[in-house]
């Protein structure tokens, strides 16, 4: 599979729910900088939930171009996927999903279309939970058990959030959760598919420059003190930060792990700080003024170095990753 390359660029994505319009915003920038599609770029990709989806648009036949992304998250296809009715809140207290799965089910056989695994223009790594076996699952187009599966329903077997949607159950090979309850940064278990592959064709990986792209879908930065949480019931932490800890707990730490196992030319990581207000960290929040503040964010971060007087913003990197996507360091 890279038998022939010397470097192998990874792209990760993470999880997050609506907030994958933020490296939806990335990505187009990207192929805007570049002037190629996102699938020419990498070798190797790798997408949870909300990242497991984008993966799977960059990568399916006719792929879906990074600003055709952006406009399924910006326009109808957010607000179909988390649809808010009056029977929202009695769907969730009764059923335990807060949204009806037709409308995300909608949204992905449209755009996934009937492809499969196999159908992928790159090596796609997509986890999910299956509940059965009480493991973690890893589809891959390479792997035999799940190159038949439909691209849709690997997108919405990584995506089915306890508490959001009821889970997804696809014939003969089990019933599943959002991947992020086990790996919502999927750059750790992309790094170490890779190296599998190359030692399954007798390559050394250390004879390989193994370059990680990892994009995240913010962090909050709101506090929560003892006495504000304290006497909180199980419909406040469910209703609250619970699942986003989960996901941003495990994020945090694939990133440490993957600052502390490659050097820094090696590692891009992408991640933005959400504002301290409400409703800017939740994984659903589809409002249309939620979304332009998510935007207009993501963008001082795109073209500035600077936000907020920090030196966090993402100018400069992105300028240096665009140039090291357009070497040609395959050998022939």
């Amino acid at each position: 599979m890279f038998e022939h390359q010397n470097e192998i660029k990874i792209l990760s994505i993470d999880g997050g729910g609506i907030r994958g319009f933020i490296p939806a915003l990335l990505l187009a920038r990207i192929e805007q900088q570049t002037q190629k599609k996102i699938h020419e770029l990498f070798d190797f990709f790798a997408g949870t939930s909300t990242g497991g989806i984008i993966s799977l648009l960059l990568n399916r036949p006719d792929p879906v171009p990074a600003s055709k992304i952006v406009d399924i998250y910006s326009n109808d296809g957010a607000n179909r996927i988390f649809k808010k009715n009056a029977f929202t809140c009695l769907n969730y207290l009764s059923k335990g999903e807060k949204y009806s799965r037709k409308g995300i089910e909608g949204v992905l056989a449209e755009n996934l279309q009937n492809y499969c695994l196999k159908d992928t223009l790159k090596p796609v790594l997509i986890p999910s939970y299956e509940m059965e076996s009480r493991n973690a699952v890893f589809f891959a187009n390479y792997d035999e058990r799940y190159k038949d599966v439909y691209l849709k329903d690997v997108a919405r077997a990584t995506s089915a959030a306890p508490t959001y949607f009821e889970p997804y159950k696809i014939e003969g090979k089990g019933t599943f959760i959002d991947g992020g309850v086990a790996v919502n940064n999927p750059a750790m278990s992309a790094f170490i598919e890779v190296i599998k592959i190359l030692r399954r064709e007798n390559i050394e990986p250390l004879s390989k420059r193994i370059i990680m792209v990892s994009l995240g879908t913010g962090t909050a930065t709101s506090s929560l003190y003892y006495d504000e949480i304290k006497n909180w019931n199980p419909l406040q932490w469910i209703n609250g930060p619970l699942i986003d800890t989960f996901f941003n707990g495990n994020s945090r730490t694939v990133e440490h792990q993957l600052r502390t196992l490659l050097p820094a030319d090696c590692y891009y990581r992408f991640q933005l700080m959400l504002p301290d207000e409400k409703g800017a960290d939740k994984l659903d929040n589809s409002d249309k003024k939620c979304l332009s503040r998510l935007k207009d964010l993501t963008q001082r971060y795109i073209d500035h170095d600077y936000v907020d007087n920090m030196p966090i913003g993402w100018y400069s990197k992105i300028n240096t990753l665009c140039q090291g996507l357009q070497v040609n360091v395959n050998v022939d």
